[in-house]
Protein backbone atom coordinates (compact mmCIF):
# COMPACT_ATOMS: atom_id res chain seq x y z
CA UNK A 1 0.00 0.00 0.00
CA UNK A 2 1.50 3.62 -1.27
CA UNK A 3 1.88 6.35 1.39
CA UNK A 4 -0.91 8.11 -1.00
CA UNK A 5 -3.45 5.29 0.21
CA UNK A 6 -2.16 6.30 4.01
CA UNK A 7 -3.42 9.47 3.83
CA UNK A 8 -7.05 10.36 5.87
CA UNK A 9 -9.22 13.42 6.27
CA UNK A 10 -9.89 14.32 10.00
CA UNK A 11 -13.21 12.64 10.10
CA UNK A 12 -12.05 8.96 8.50
CA UNK A 13 -8.90 9.14 10.88
CA UNK A 14 -11.19 9.52 13.72
CA UNK A 15 -12.87 6.34 13.07
CA UNK A 16 -10.33 4.55 12.47
CA UNK A 17 -7.99 5.75 15.18
CA UNK A 18 -7.43 2.42 17.40
CA UNK A 19 -9.47 2.81 20.82
CA UNK A 20 -7.49 3.48 24.45
CA UNK A 21 -7.45 0.60 26.84
CA UNK A 22 -10.73 -0.53 28.69
CA UNK A 23 -12.10 -3.09 29.64
CA UNK A 24 -14.79 -3.27 26.20
CA UNK A 25 -11.16 -3.08 24.56
CA UNK A 26 -9.11 -5.64 26.16
CA UNK A 27 -11.74 -7.86 25.34
CA UNK A 28 -11.44 -7.19 21.73
CA UNK A 29 -7.67 -7.57 22.12
CA UNK A 30 -8.64 -10.86 23.42
CA UNK A 31 -10.87 -12.37 20.94
CA UNK A 32 -8.90 -10.93 18.22
CA UNK A 33 -11.13 -8.28 16.52
CA UNK A 34 -9.10 -5.05 18.10
CA UNK A 35 -8.09 -3.09 15.41
CA UNK A 36 -7.34 0.59 14.35
CA UNK A 37 -4.36 3.75 13.80
CA UNK A 38 -1.81 3.10 16.48
CA UNK A 39 1.18 5.40 14.82
CA UNK A 40 0.73 8.46 12.73
CA UNK A 41 1.61 12.02 12.09
CA UNK A 42 -0.92 14.97 11.27
CA UNK A 43 -0.16 17.21 8.17
CA UNK A 44 0.06 20.56 7.50
CA UNK A 45 -3.10 20.53 6.02
CA UNK A 46 -5.19 19.09 8.73
CA UNK A 47 -5.58 15.15 7.17
CA UNK A 48 -3.71 12.60 8.70
CA UNK A 49 -0.25 10.16 7.52
CA UNK A 50 -1.07 6.76 9.19
CA UNK A 51 2.40 4.67 9.46
CA UNK A 52 0.65 1.44 11.29
CA UNK A 53 -2.44 -0.24 12.66
CA UNK A 54 -2.95 -2.56 15.84
CA UNK A 55 -3.62 -5.59 13.90
CA UNK A 56 -0.25 -5.21 11.87
CA UNK A 57 2.90 -7.40 13.13
CA UNK A 58 5.36 -4.04 12.56
CA UNK A 59 4.49 -1.05 14.20
CA UNK A 60 6.52 1.90 12.48
CA UNK A 61 6.80 4.87 15.07
CA UNK A 62 7.46 8.62 13.14
CA UNK A 63 10.77 10.12 13.06
CA UNK A 64 9.43 12.81 15.85
CA UNK A 65 8.93 10.23 18.33
CA UNK A 66 13.08 9.04 18.56
CA UNK A 67 15.43 11.21 19.77
CA UNK A 68 18.26 12.61 17.21
CA UNK A 69 20.21 10.12 18.04
CA UNK A 70 17.39 7.17 17.03
CA UNK A 71 18.10 4.92 14.01
CA UNK A 72 15.53 3.93 11.37
CA UNK A 73 15.69 0.47 12.69
CA UNK A 74 14.89 1.10 16.33
CA UNK A 75 11.60 3.46 14.95
CA UNK A 76 9.97 -0.09 14.41
CA UNK A 77 8.07 -3.04 17.14
CA UNK A 78 8.12 -6.37 14.99
CA UNK A 79 5.46 -8.83 17.02
CA UNK A 80 5.92 -10.99 13.84
CA UNK A 81 8.37 -13.16 15.44
CA UNK A 82 5.77 -14.11 18.40
CA UNK A 83 4.59 -17.61 16.91
CA UNK A 84 1.76 -18.22 19.33
CA UNK A 85 -1.47 -16.22 18.59
CA UNK A 86 -2.42 -15.63 22.61
CA UNK A 87 0.97 -14.50 23.60
CA UNK A 88 1.42 -12.01 20.18
CA UNK A 89 -2.04 -10.55 21.29
CA UNK A 90 -0.89 -10.07 24.92
CA UNK A 91 2.47 -8.29 23.59
CA UNK A 92 0.43 -6.02 21.63
CA UNK A 93 -1.86 -5.14 24.28
CA UNK A 94 1.05 -4.70 26.59
CA UNK A 95 2.27 -2.16 24.11
CA UNK A 96 -0.18 -0.51 23.71
CA UNK A 97 -0.96 -0.07 27.50
CA UNK A 98 2.62 1.44 27.58
CA UNK A 99 2.21 3.43 24.49
CA UNK A 100 -0.94 5.30 26.09
CA UNK A 101 0.98 6.11 29.20
CA UNK A 102 3.34 8.08 26.70
CA UNK A 103 6.25 5.79 27.10
CA UNK A 104 8.98 6.77 24.98
CA UNK A 105 9.54 4.09 21.77
CA UNK A 106 13.27 3.09 23.09
CA UNK A 107 11.31 1.98 26.68
CA UNK A 108 8.29 0.44 24.06
CA UNK A 109 10.93 -1.20 22.51
CA UNK A 110 12.62 -2.36 25.66
CA UNK A 111 9.33 -3.70 27.07
CA UNK A 112 8.56 -6.26 23.86
CA UNK A 113 12.28 -7.29 23.93
CA UNK A 114 11.87 -8.46 27.49
CA UNK A 115 8.48 -10.03 26.98
CA UNK A 116 9.63 -12.09 23.75
CA UNK A 117 12.68 -13.50 25.76
CA UNK A 118 9.69 -15.08 28.14
CA UNK A 119 7.61 -16.02 25.77
CA UNK A 120 10.71 -18.05 24.10
CA UNK A 121 11.27 -19.76 27.42
CA UNK A 122 7.61 -20.36 27.76
CA UNK A 123 7.19 -22.04 23.99
CA UNK A 124 10.61 -24.00 25.17
CA UNK A 125 8.08 -26.39 27.08
CA UNK A 126 5.07 -27.74 27.27
CA UNK A 127 5.03 -27.93 30.77
CA UNK A 128 4.95 -24.18 30.63
CA UNK A 129 2.52 -23.45 27.91
CA UNK A 130 -0.08 -25.31 29.94
CA UNK A 131 0.43 -24.00 33.24
CA UNK A 132 0.76 -20.42 31.84
CA UNK A 133 1.71 -17.54 34.19
CA UNK A 134 1.97 -18.91 37.79
CA UNK A 135 4.39 -18.39 40.86
CA UNK A 136 5.60 -21.56 40.07
CA UNK A 137 6.51 -21.04 36.64
CA UNK A 138 7.75 -17.72 37.67
CA UNK A 139 9.83 -19.45 39.94
CA UNK A 140 11.22 -21.54 37.05
CA UNK A 141 12.26 -18.59 34.97
CA UNK A 142 14.24 -16.94 37.77
CA UNK A 143 16.53 -19.93 37.61
CA UNK A 144 16.65 -19.72 34.19
CA UNK A 145 17.43 -16.42 33.86
CA UNK A 146 20.22 -16.63 36.80
CA UNK A 147 21.84 -18.86 34.09
CA UNK A 148 21.94 -16.55 31.72
CA UNK A 149 25.51 -14.74 31.12
CA UNK A 150 26.87 -11.60 29.27
CA UNK A 151 30.12 -10.47 28.23
CA UNK A 152 30.79 -7.51 29.69
CA UNK A 153 34.02 -5.66 28.75
CA UNK A 154 35.85 -8.73 27.28
CA UNK A 155 34.35 -11.66 29.94
CA UNK A 156 31.87 -13.32 30.28
CA UNK A 157 29.50 -12.63 33.33
CA UNK A 158 26.40 -13.20 34.95
CA UNK A 159 23.89 -10.85 33.77
CA UNK A 160 23.53 -7.97 35.98
CA UNK A 161 21.02 -7.33 38.65
CA UNK A 162 19.74 -4.53 36.91
CA UNK A 163 18.98 -6.52 33.32
CA UNK A 164 17.64 -9.36 35.25
CA UNK A 165 14.90 -6.84 36.99
CA UNK A 166 14.17 -6.03 33.77
CA UNK A 167 13.16 -9.46 32.68
CA UNK A 168 11.00 -10.27 35.43
CA UNK A 169 9.19 -6.85 35.12
CA UNK A 170 7.94 -8.40 31.93
CA UNK A 171 5.77 -10.79 33.96
CA UNK A 172 4.57 -8.04 36.08
CA UNK A 173 3.71 -6.41 33.02
CA UNK A 174 1.67 -9.10 32.05
CA UNK A 175 0.00 -9.57 35.36
CA UNK A 176 -1.22 -6.20 35.71
CA UNK A 177 -2.67 -5.71 31.78
CA UNK A 178 -3.09 -8.96 30.97
CA UNK A 179 -4.71 -10.51 33.79
CA UNK A 180 -7.53 -11.55 31.67
CA UNK A 181 -6.01 -13.68 29.23
CA UNK A 182 -6.52 -17.69 29.83
CA UNK A 183 -2.27 -17.60 29.86
CA UNK A 184 -2.30 -15.36 33.04
CA UNK A 185 -3.85 -17.28 36.05
CA UNK A 186 -1.91 -16.01 39.45
CA UNK A 187 0.52 -13.02 40.23
CA UNK A 188 3.98 -14.25 39.73
CA UNK A 189 5.42 -13.73 43.13
CA UNK A 190 2.65 -11.73 45.06
CA UNK A 191 5.05 -11.10 48.07
CA UNK A 192 7.79 -9.96 46.37
CA UNK A 193 9.08 -8.13 43.37
CA UNK A 194 11.17 -8.44 40.39
CA UNK A 195 13.94 -6.57 41.80
CA UNK A 196 13.85 -8.72 44.71
CA UNK A 197 14.03 -11.39 42.64
CA UNK A 198 16.60 -9.95 40.84
CA UNK A 199 18.70 -9.85 44.00
CA UNK A 200 18.63 -6.11 44.64
CA UNK A 201 17.78 -6.27 48.35
CA UNK A 202 19.24 -4.95 51.23
CA UNK A 203 22.45 -2.91 51.68
CA UNK A 204 23.39 -3.85 48.09
CA UNK A 205 20.30 -2.30 46.78
CA UNK A 206 20.71 0.74 48.35
CA UNK A 207 24.66 0.69 46.94
CA UNK A 208 23.61 -0.08 43.52
CA UNK A 209 20.73 2.79 43.40
CA UNK A 210 23.18 5.37 45.40
CA UNK A 211 26.28 5.03 43.24
CA UNK A 212 26.30 5.90 40.02
CA UNK A 213 27.48 2.92 37.48
CA UNK A 214 28.97 5.36 34.65
CA UNK A 215 32.90 5.53 34.88
CA UNK A 216 34.41 9.09 35.01
CA UNK A 217 37.02 9.62 31.95
CA UNK A 218 40.46 9.13 34.23
CA UNK A 219 42.72 12.11 33.15
CA UNK A 220 45.58 9.53 31.59
CA UNK A 221 43.01 9.36 28.88
CA UNK A 222 40.87 12.89 29.12
CA UNK A 223 44.17 14.83 28.56
CA UNK A 224 45.47 13.20 25.67
CA UNK A 225 41.96 13.29 23.94
CA UNK A 226 41.53 16.85 24.58
CA UNK A 227 45.39 17.53 23.00
CA UNK A 228 44.76 15.37 20.05
CA UNK A 229 40.81 16.87 19.54
CA UNK A 230 42.14 20.28 19.93
CA UNK A 231 44.01 20.36 18.22
CA UNK A 232 41.85 19.30 14.71
CA UNK A 233 39.62 22.61 15.67
CA UNK A 234 42.80 24.55 15.75
CA UNK A 235 43.31 23.51 12.54
CA UNK A 236 39.61 23.19 10.83
CA UNK A 237 40.20 26.22 8.63
CA UNK A 238 42.57 24.33 6.92
CA UNK A 239 40.53 21.47 7.34
CA UNK A 240 36.94 22.48 5.84
CA UNK A 241 39.11 24.08 2.57
CA UNK A 242 40.57 20.70 2.42
CA UNK A 243 38.85 17.77 0.61
CA UNK A 244 40.38 14.72 2.66
CA UNK A 245 37.36 12.92 3.80
CA UNK A 246 39.54 11.48 7.07
CA UNK A 247 40.37 14.36 8.58
CA UNK A 248 36.92 16.12 7.54
CA UNK A 249 35.82 12.91 9.63
CA UNK A 250 37.99 13.17 12.33
CA UNK A 251 37.70 17.26 12.79
CA UNK A 252 33.56 16.51 13.24
CA UNK A 253 34.19 13.67 16.19
CA UNK A 254 36.16 15.90 17.30
CA UNK A 255 33.10 18.66 17.56
CA UNK A 256 31.22 16.00 19.29
CA UNK A 257 33.70 15.47 21.37
CA UNK A 258 34.46 18.57 22.98
CA UNK A 259 30.49 19.44 22.65
CA UNK A 260 29.88 16.23 25.28
CA UNK A 261 32.60 17.50 27.28
CA UNK A 262 31.98 21.24 28.22
CA UNK A 263 28.21 21.09 28.05
CA UNK A 264 27.26 17.55 29.94
CA UNK A 265 24.61 17.05 26.87
CA UNK A 266 23.53 13.32 26.05
CA UNK A 267 24.13 12.28 22.80
CA UNK A 268 20.86 13.00 21.38
CA UNK A 269 21.11 16.19 22.67
CA UNK A 270 23.95 17.05 20.75
CA UNK A 271 22.44 15.73 17.65
CA UNK A 272 19.66 17.67 18.29
CA UNK A 273 21.61 21.00 17.86
CA UNK A 274 20.42 23.40 14.73
CA UNK A 275 23.13 25.92 13.20
CA UNK A 276 23.67 29.22 15.02
CA UNK A 277 21.56 27.87 18.60
CA UNK A 278 23.37 29.64 20.70
CA UNK A 279 23.17 33.02 22.56
CA UNK A 280 25.80 34.78 24.80
CA UNK A 281 25.62 37.28 27.79
CA UNK A 282 28.03 38.93 29.87
CA UNK A 283 27.84 38.98 33.54
CA UNK A 284 30.46 40.58 35.41
CA UNK A 285 32.75 41.00 32.86
CA UNK A 286 32.62 36.97 32.49
CA UNK A 287 31.00 36.06 28.74
CA UNK A 288 28.46 33.10 29.69
CA UNK A 289 27.52 31.12 26.40
CA UNK A 290 23.61 29.48 26.27
CA UNK A 291 23.04 26.48 23.66
CA UNK A 292 19.89 25.60 23.12
CA UNK A 293 18.83 22.21 21.89
CA UNK A 294 15.99 19.32 22.45
CA UNK A 295 16.05 16.86 25.45
CA UNK A 296 13.66 14.39 24.74
CA UNK A 297 14.64 11.73 27.17
CA UNK A 298 12.52 13.50 29.83
CA UNK A 299 10.19 15.50 28.12
CA UNK A 300 11.85 18.37 28.48
CA UNK A 301 11.51 20.17 24.93
CA UNK A 302 14.01 23.18 24.33
CA UNK A 303 16.12 23.99 26.84
CA UNK A 304 19.57 26.15 27.21
CA UNK A 305 23.01 24.27 28.52
CA UNK A 306 25.55 26.56 29.80
CA UNK A 307 29.09 25.93 27.86
CA UNK A 308 32.43 27.53 27.48
CA UNK A 309 33.42 29.38 23.94
CA UNK A 310 35.01 26.21 22.57
CA UNK A 311 31.83 24.31 22.55
CA UNK A 312 29.99 27.11 20.15
CA UNK A 313 33.27 27.34 18.23
CA UNK A 314 32.82 23.12 17.83
CA UNK A 315 29.12 24.24 16.73
CA UNK A 316 29.85 26.59 13.90
CA UNK A 317 32.44 23.84 12.61
CA UNK A 318 29.95 21.37 12.40
CA UNK A 319 27.43 23.87 10.79
CA UNK A 320 30.07 24.78 7.96
CA UNK A 321 30.56 20.68 7.63
CA UNK A 322 27.06 20.37 7.10
CA UNK A 323 26.49 23.28 4.59
CA UNK A 324 26.71 20.21 1.59
CA UNK A 325 24.51 17.66 3.53
CA UNK A 326 21.80 20.04 3.95
CA UNK A 327 21.91 21.45 0.23
CA UNK A 328 21.64 17.21 -0.33
CA UNK A 329 18.39 17.41 2.26
CA UNK A 330 16.66 20.36 0.35
CA UNK A 331 16.83 18.67 -2.90
CA UNK A 332 15.52 15.56 -1.53
CA UNK A 333 12.67 17.53 0.22
CA UNK A 334 11.75 19.31 -3.12
CA UNK A 335 11.37 15.60 -4.77
CA UNK A 336 9.51 14.07 -1.75
CA UNK A 337 7.01 17.06 -1.60
CA UNK A 338 6.70 16.32 -5.85
CA UNK A 339 5.57 13.25 -4.80
CA UNK A 340 3.30 13.31 -2.17
CA UNK A 341 5.90 10.91 0.21
CA UNK A 342 4.57 12.70 3.71
CA UNK A 343 6.52 10.19 5.30
CA UNK A 344 9.45 11.12 3.86
CA UNK A 345 8.54 15.12 4.17
CA UNK A 346 8.46 14.66 7.74
CA UNK A 347 11.71 12.84 8.32
CA UNK A 348 13.80 15.10 6.23
CA UNK A 349 11.58 18.14 7.86
CA UNK A 350 12.24 16.89 11.50
CA UNK A 351 16.63 16.85 10.70
CA UNK A 352 16.86 19.83 8.29
CA UNK A 353 18.83 22.26 9.70
CA UNK A 354 20.97 20.23 12.14
CA UNK A 355 24.75 20.49 12.55
CA UNK A 356 25.63 16.63 12.93
CA UNK A 357 24.15 15.55 9.07
CA UNK A 358 25.37 12.41 7.46
CA UNK A 359 25.00 10.95 3.92
CA UNK A 360 24.01 7.12 3.76
CA UNK A 361 23.17 5.18 0.53
CA UNK A 362 23.99 7.58 -2.09
CA UNK A 363 21.99 10.89 -1.54
CA UNK A 364 19.70 9.97 1.35
CA UNK A 365 20.14 12.51 4.35
CA UNK A 366 20.22 11.22 7.92
CA UNK A 367 21.09 12.30 11.49
CA UNK A 368 24.24 10.70 12.76
CA UNK A 369 23.68 7.30 14.57
CA UNK A 370 24.28 7.80 18.59
CA UNK A 371 25.41 4.00 18.09
CA UNK A 372 27.63 4.48 16.12
CA UNK A 373 28.73 7.30 17.80
CA UNK A 374 29.66 5.21 20.65
CA UNK A 375 30.23 2.17 19.17
CA UNK A 376 33.17 3.49 16.30
CA UNK A 377 33.62 7.32 16.28
CA UNK A 378 34.09 7.84 19.91
CA UNK A 379 37.00 4.56 20.04
CA UNK A 380 38.39 5.45 16.90
CA UNK A 381 39.51 8.91 19.09
CA UNK A 382 40.94 6.74 21.35
CA UNK A 383 42.62 4.74 18.88
CA UNK A 384 43.89 8.28 17.27
CA UNK A 385 45.78 8.81 21.12
CA UNK A 386 46.66 5.01 21.16
CA UNK A 387 44.46 4.50 24.32
CA UNK A 388 42.39 1.16 24.75
CA UNK A 389 40.25 2.67 27.05
CA UNK A 390 36.47 1.99 26.39
CA UNK A 391 34.98 5.59 25.68
CA UNK A 392 31.66 5.46 25.44
CA UNK A 393 28.96 8.90 24.83
CA UNK A 394 27.64 8.42 28.08
CA UNK A 395 30.72 8.72 30.41
CA UNK A 396 31.20 12.60 29.36
CA UNK A 397 28.04 13.83 31.29
CA UNK A 398 29.50 12.14 34.35
CA UNK A 399 32.47 13.38 33.94
CA UNK A 400 30.85 16.84 33.19
CA UNK A 401 29.92 16.93 36.24
CA UNK A 402 32.31 15.90 38.05
CA UNK A 403 35.24 18.39 36.99
CA UNK A 404 32.73 20.88 37.37
CA UNK A 405 32.48 19.98 40.86
CA UNK A 406 36.01 20.18 41.70
CA UNK A 407 35.63 23.34 39.96
CA UNK A 408 33.54 24.46 42.96
CA UNK A 409 35.40 23.65 45.17
CA UNK A 410 38.87 25.11 44.17
CA UNK A 411 40.77 22.08 42.03
CA UNK A 412 40.53 23.08 38.36
CA UNK A 413 42.84 20.05 37.30
CA UNK A 414 44.39 19.90 34.04
CA UNK A 415 40.89 21.69 31.98
CA UNK A 416 40.85 24.72 33.74
CA UNK A 417 41.04 26.52 30.27
CA UNK A 418 38.30 25.75 29.41
CA UNK A 419 36.11 25.38 32.92
CA UNK A 420 37.58 28.54 34.18
CA UNK A 421 33.75 29.73 34.85
CA UNK A 422 32.64 26.82 36.51
CA UNK A 423 32.06 28.28 40.20
CA UNK A 424 29.07 28.30 42.52
CA UNK A 425 28.09 30.88 39.92
CA UNK A 426 27.54 27.86 37.35
CA UNK A 427 25.19 26.10 40.16
CA UNK A 428 22.96 28.90 40.81
CA UNK A 429 22.28 30.11 37.32
CA UNK A 430 21.11 25.88 36.80
CA UNK A 431 19.23 26.27 40.50
CA UNK A 432 17.09 29.61 38.95
CA UNK A 433 16.84 29.24 35.38
CA UNK A 434 13.98 27.36 34.39
CA UNK A 435 15.26 27.72 30.75
CA UNK A 436 18.00 25.48 31.62
CA UNK A 437 18.48 21.66 31.70
CA UNK A 438 16.68 21.14 35.62
CA UNK A 439 18.10 17.55 35.67
CA UNK A 440 21.90 18.76 34.36
CA UNK A 441 21.78 20.59 37.60
CA UNK A 442 20.28 17.57 40.17
CA UNK A 443 23.29 15.29 38.43
CA UNK A 444 25.75 18.19 39.28
CA UNK A 445 24.20 18.14 42.87
CA UNK A 446 24.64 14.60 43.04
CA UNK A 447 28.06 14.55 41.64
CA UNK A 448 28.97 17.01 44.56
CA UNK A 449 27.52 14.91 47.05
CA UNK A 450 29.54 12.11 45.95
CA UNK A 451 32.77 13.84 45.60
CA UNK A 452 32.38 15.56 49.15
CA UNK A 453 31.59 12.50 50.43
CA UNK A 454 34.67 10.96 49.38
CA UNK A 455 36.83 13.99 50.71
CA UNK A 456 35.16 13.49 53.76
CA UNK A 457 35.50 9.88 53.93
CA UNK A 458 38.98 9.80 53.69
CA UNK A 459 39.72 12.01 56.38
CA UNK A 460 38.17 9.33 58.78
CA UNK A 461 40.46 6.62 57.46
CA UNK A 462 43.37 6.47 60.09
CA UNK A 463 46.55 6.37 57.68
CA UNK A 464 45.32 9.62 55.94
CA UNK A 465 47.48 12.09 56.97
CA UNK A 466 45.56 15.35 57.57
CA UNK A 467 46.65 19.11 59.46
CA UNK A 468 44.87 22.22 60.71
CA UNK A 469 43.00 23.59 63.10
CA UNK A 470 40.61 22.21 65.18
CA UNK A 471 38.39 20.77 63.44
CA UNK A 472 41.20 18.63 62.08
CA UNK A 473 42.07 17.40 66.02
CA UNK A 474 38.32 16.71 66.33
CA UNK A 475 38.10 14.14 63.26
CA UNK A 476 41.60 12.73 64.07
CA UNK A 477 40.45 12.35 67.65
CA UNK A 478 37.12 10.50 66.76
CA UNK A 479 38.81 8.38 64.08
CA UNK A 480 40.90 6.29 66.68
CA UNK A 481 38.22 6.25 69.14
CA UNK A 482 37.12 2.27 69.33
CA UNK A 483 34.00 2.55 71.45
CA UNK A 484 32.57 5.29 69.37
CA UNK A 485 33.21 2.83 66.29
CA UNK A 486 31.40 0.12 67.79
CA UNK A 487 27.99 2.70 68.51
CA UNK A 488 27.87 2.94 64.32
CA UNK A 489 29.02 -0.52 64.05
CA UNK A 490 31.82 0.13 61.51
CA UNK A 491 34.25 3.21 60.83
CA UNK A 492 32.72 4.08 57.10
CA UNK A 493 29.36 4.35 59.37
CA UNK A 494 30.62 6.74 62.19
CA UNK A 495 32.40 8.81 59.38
CA UNK A 496 29.37 9.25 57.04
CA UNK A 497 27.25 10.45 60.42
CA UNK A 498 29.79 12.78 61.34
CA UNK A 499 30.78 14.27 58.17
CA UNK A 500 27.09 14.53 56.88
CA UNK A 501 26.84 17.50 58.88
CA UNK A 502 30.40 19.17 58.11
CA UNK A 503 30.04 21.92 55.02
CA UNK A 504 33.04 22.20 52.83
CA UNK A 505 34.48 25.02 50.64
CA UNK A 506 37.90 25.20 48.97
CA UNK A 507 40.53 28.05 50.07
CA UNK A 508 42.96 26.98 47.60
CA UNK A 509 45.24 25.68 50.86
CA UNK A 510 43.09 23.41 52.12
CA UNK A 511 39.11 23.33 53.10
CA UNK A 512 37.57 25.56 55.21
CA UNK A 513 34.71 23.75 57.41
CA UNK A 514 32.82 27.37 58.65
CA UNK A 515 29.18 27.14 56.87
CA UNK A 516 29.58 31.41 57.49
CA UNK A 517 32.44 31.80 55.33
CA UNK A 518 35.37 32.13 56.90
CA UNK A 519 37.67 34.33 54.77
CA UNK A 520 41.21 33.84 56.99
CA UNK A 521 43.06 31.48 54.02
CA UNK A 522 44.79 29.88 56.45
CA UNK A 523 43.16 26.26 56.60
CA UNK A 524 46.68 25.19 58.19
CA UNK A 525 46.11 26.78 61.66
CA UNK A 526 42.21 28.21 61.66
CA UNK A 527 39.97 26.35 63.75
CA UNK A 528 38.24 25.49 60.77
CA UNK A 529 40.44 24.41 58.42
CA UNK A 530 41.36 20.97 57.50
CA UNK A 531 44.54 20.39 55.01
CA UNK A 532 44.96 17.18 53.55
CA UNK A 533 47.19 14.96 50.81
CA UNK A 534 44.87 16.62 48.18
CA UNK A 535 46.68 19.68 48.90
CA UNK A 536 50.70 18.51 48.85
CA UNK A 537 51.40 20.30 44.95
CA UNK A 538 50.26 24.25 46.74
CA UNK A 539 52.26 23.09 50.01
CA UNK A 540 55.16 22.35 47.98
CA UNK A 541 54.75 25.39 45.44
CA UNK A 542 55.11 27.37 48.85
CA UNK A 543 57.91 26.04 49.82
CA UNK A 544 59.66 27.14 46.26
CA UNK A 545 58.68 30.07 46.30
CA UNK A 546 59.42 30.78 50.32
CA UNK A 547 63.04 29.47 49.46
CA UNK A 548 63.63 31.37 46.01
CA UNK A 549 62.68 34.45 48.35
CA UNK A 550 65.37 33.47 50.68
CA UNK A 551 68.19 33.69 47.77
CA UNK A 552 67.45 37.16 47.17
CA UNK A 553 69.73 39.50 48.59
CA UNK A 554 67.55 42.61 48.18
CA UNK A 555 64.12 42.20 50.35
CA UNK A 556 65.48 43.57 53.76
CA UNK A 557 65.18 41.85 57.04
CA UNK A 558 61.80 42.50 57.28
CA UNK A 559 61.05 40.36 54.03
CA UNK A 560 63.77 37.59 55.21
CA UNK A 561 62.09 37.51 58.10
CA UNK A 562 58.54 37.31 56.47
CA UNK A 563 60.12 34.38 54.07
CA UNK A 564 61.49 32.24 56.84
CA UNK A 565 57.99 32.21 58.47
CA UNK A 566 56.62 31.30 55.42
CA UNK A 567 58.92 28.43 55.14
CA UNK A 568 58.23 27.02 58.79
CA UNK A 569 54.89 27.35 57.96
CA UNK A 570 55.48 25.35 54.60
CA UNK A 571 57.19 22.54 56.40
CA UNK A 572 55.18 22.00 59.46
CA UNK A 573 52.34 21.32 56.97
CA UNK A 574 53.95 19.14 54.63
CA UNK A 575 56.00 17.22 58.23
CA UNK A 576 52.21 16.55 59.13
CA UNK A 577 50.79 15.05 55.44
CA UNK A 578 53.75 12.73 55.72
CA UNK A 579 56.51 14.70 53.62
CA UNK A 580 60.15 14.29 54.78
CA UNK A 581 60.72 18.11 53.92
CA UNK A 582 64.99 17.74 54.57
CA UNK A 583 64.75 15.19 50.97
CA UNK A 584 62.27 17.91 48.98
CA UNK A 585 64.69 20.81 50.06
CA UNK A 586 67.64 18.96 49.21
CA UNK A 587 65.88 17.79 45.43
CA UNK A 588 64.50 21.72 45.35
CA UNK A 589 68.68 22.60 45.67
CA UNK A 590 69.82 20.24 43.32
CA UNK A 591 67.99 21.92 40.57
CA UNK A 592 70.30 24.42 38.17
CA UNK A 593 67.70 26.76 38.69
CA UNK A 594 64.45 27.08 41.58
CA UNK A 595 61.50 27.12 39.70
CA UNK A 596 58.38 28.80 41.30
CA UNK A 597 55.71 25.77 40.98
CA UNK A 598 52.31 27.31 39.78
CA UNK A 599 50.18 27.36 42.77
Amino acid sequence: MSSIELILTQAEFATQQCPKPSDSTLERAIDGSLTGIVTYIKLANGEYQTYSRFEEDEWVFPASQGTKATVASHLKLNFATISDTQMKRMAKWVVWSKMKEDLAIASLRGILKNLKTYFQWVLSSDTTVTHGLTAFTSNAYVKYVNTLTSKRKGEIKPLAAGTKANKFIALDNLYRYCKAFDFVKEHPWSESSATEQAGNVGEAYKETISKPKTPIIPDGVLIPLCQFTKSYLDRADEILASTGSKESLLLRDSCIFWLLLTTGMRIHEVLGIKRGAYRSETRDDIIYYYIETVSEKTHTGLAEWISPEIATQAIDILGQLSVPLQAQLERNLVKAKASNDYVEVHRLEQISDHICLAKSAQTKISILSGQSITDLRLPNLCKQVASDWNLSSHQFRRTFANYAVHSELGDLRALKDHFKHWSITMTALYAFNDDLDSELFEELLQEKYLVEEEIKQDWFELDTPITGGAMAQKVMQVRKDGELIKVFGSLSDMAKAFSSSIPIRSTGLGWCTNDDECKCGKPDSCESGIVDKRHLPYWGGLLVQQMKLMQLDDIGEIGREAAKKGMERCEKVLTALGVDVKVMKQEINQREHIEVINV
